[in-house]
C-alpha cells in the first residue's frame, strides 16, 4: 500500500510539472567502491513512474525492476545501480482495455523503446553529493548514466534518500527529453515539417520519471 501512495504520490506531481528537462551529458565514470555495505534492491517494494503527454492531453504508468543494489560506506550511498524491466512497462489512466493494449504495445515497439531488441535499461551512479536545506526535502543529488535503446546518458537529479541499518530509501523524480535517447516519434523538434499534420497529436519531447527505490541488506 504504502508503495502504491507513493506511485500515486509521482505521477500526481509529474503530471503538474512544467520543468524543463535535466540536462544530458556524454556518460562518465561510474563509481566502483565495493568495500561498504552491500543492499540489495528490494523488487516488490520498488519501480519507476512515468508520464509523458501529448499537446492534447497525457497517459501515465510504472516500470518494474529486475535487480539493483546499492554499496553504502561512512553513513552514505558510495555506488549504485538498478536494472529496469522495459517489458514490463503499464499505462494506469486508460480503463478501456484495447485502448491500453494498444498504447502499451505502441510503447514497446519501434517507435518508442523497441523492448524486442532492448528489453532492459539500466541507471549507474556516477555521483553522489549531499544537499543542504533543500526546499522540498531533498537530500542528496545524485548523478548516473542511464541507459536506454543502447544510448547512455549521464543525468542529475535531486533525491530524498533515508538510511537505517538494514534499510536505505531513495526517491525522486527527474524529467527527460526523449530525444537524447533516439525516441523521435511525433516530435515537432525532430519533424517540424510534420506540424499541421500532427496538430494536437504531437508527443511532447519531455517525458517525467519518478524513482522509487527500496534496497535491504
Amino acid at each position: 500500500m504504502k508503495f502504491l501512495y507513493i506511485l500515486v504520490t509521482t505521477i500526481i506531481l509529474a503530471s503538474c510539472s512544467n520543468q524543463s528537462a535535466t540536462e544530458a551529458t556524454d556518460a562518465q565514470q561510474v563509481l566502483s567502491d565495493s568495500t561498504g555495505v552491500t543492499y540489495n534492491v528490494d523488487l516488490a517494494t520498488s519501480g519507476l513512474t512515468w508520464t509523458g503527454s501529448s499537446l492534447s492531453g497525457s497517459h501515465n504508468g510504472t516500470l518494474m525492476l529486475s535487480e539493483g543494489s546499492l554499496i553504502v560506506k561512512n553513513n552514505t550511498i558510495a555506488s549504485g545501480s538498478f536494472t529496469v524491466d522495459m517489458t514490463s512497462i503499464k499505462d494506469l489512466d486508460l480503463t478501456d482495455a484495447e485502448k491500453n493494449g494498444y498504447l502499451v504495445g505502441h510503447l514497446n515497439d519501434t517507435d518508442f523503446f523497441n523492448t524486442k531488441v532492448f528489453p532492459t535499461g539500466k541507471f549507474e551512479m556516477t555521483s553522489v553529493e549531499a544537499l543542504e536545506n533543500d526546499s522540498l526535502g531533498n537530500t542528496h543529488q545524485i548523478s548516473g548514466n542511464l541507459t536506454l535503446k543502447g544510448i547512455s546518458k549521464n543525468i542529475s537529479f535531486p533525491a530524498k534518500v533515508e538510511m537505517t541499518e538494514t534499510e536505505v530509501k531513495a526517491t525522486g523524480s527527474v524529467v527527460l527529453d526523449r530525444l537524447q535517447w533516439g525516441i523521435t516519434y511525433s516530435s515537432l523538434t525532430a519533424f517540424p515539417s510534420l506540424k499541421a499534420k500532427l496538430k494536437d497529436k504531437a508527443i511532447n519531447d519531455n517525458f517525467t520519471v519518478g524513482i522509487n527505490l527500496t534496497a535491504k541488506k
